[in-house]
């Protein structure tokens, strides 16, 4: 069985909300309650918000508040999700296979993400994910700076060792997608995620996931591209028309 194309990188890296765990319902209750506590009025928020980091997140909701303002509601948000349950954060449901599946076949994992290390380590530590990483880089993983995406893959790879040849990028937004083209790697848009469709099939990234059970990875060339970015979800279409083989759709290592 031929593979996809995915075989080839011995390092993987993954952005953490919307594309390991849907962890949408505990952020997005929390921070309604926090900022209809502070007396703001409080849009419908949905998962497209999740992605950037707090501040900016928090901006977009309100974006007349004064930086006072802004700074209170990150604390009080922060101090709120550390001690979190999570119990409304399941691992999107092709995660631990793809994980355990992996693992098995010596690639080595990463998470890069937004998120504060303490509540990173905390997450995946209680769905089970912590045991499979090689490592872990977060916003606030270098003293005295914030990282950017791009920023915290290459600090895992000067870390470990790793390549930016041997390395794909997997994530549900744009930033993902930029950040790993940035840092060299290849990408994977996971279009099950909280990210735009359209807006992560700009980026131009190598790979596809269509669904979070992880069954169908699309190599992204030619009109594939054009198709997905029309709304098409059927993985089994080519540009002319004439289905592609369907073990040529899967995640497929040998």
């Amino acid at each position: 069985m031929p593979g996809c194309g995915t075989e080839r990188y011995a390092d993987w890296f993954f952005d953490l909300d919307g594309t390991l765990v849907d962890s949408a319902p505990d952020i997005l209750r929390l921070l309604g309650n926090v900022l209809r506590e502070e007396g703001l009025a409080v849009p419908e928020l949905d998962k497209g918000r999740i992605g950037p980091l707090l501040e900016d997140i928090i901006r977009g909701i309100c974006p007349d508040l004064v930086p006072a303002e802004l700074d209170r509601i990150v604390r009080i948000y922060r101090a709120r999700y550390r001690v979190c349950p999570f119990e409304e954060s399941p691992t999107f449901p092709g995660i631990p296979p793809l994980f355990e599946r992996l693992s098995s076949r010596g690639r080595r994992l990463f998470v890069a993400t937004n998120k504060p290390e303490d509540v990173s380590f905390r997450l995946l530590e209680a769905r089970g994910l912590l045991p499979f990483l090689t490592g872990v880089a977060c916003s606030d993983s270098a003293p005295g700076r914030r990282l950017s995406k791009a920023g915290m893959l290459t600090l895992l790879m000067e870390r470990h060792g790793a390549t930016p040849e041997s390395s794909i990028m997997v994530g549900d937004s744009a930033f993902d997608m930029l950040g790993g083209r940035e840092a060299g790697m290849s990408t994977a848009a996971a279009l099950y995620g909280y990210g735009r469709r359209e807006a992560l099939l700009e980026t131009g990234p190598d790979f596809a996931i269509e669904d979070a059970a992880w069954t169908r990875v699309i190599p992204l060339s030619g009109g594939t591209a054009g198709l997905l970015k029309e709304g098409l979800h059927e993985a089994g279409k080519s540009a002319s028309g004439h289905s592609l083989r369907r073990d040529e759709a899967r995640l497929c290592l040998h």
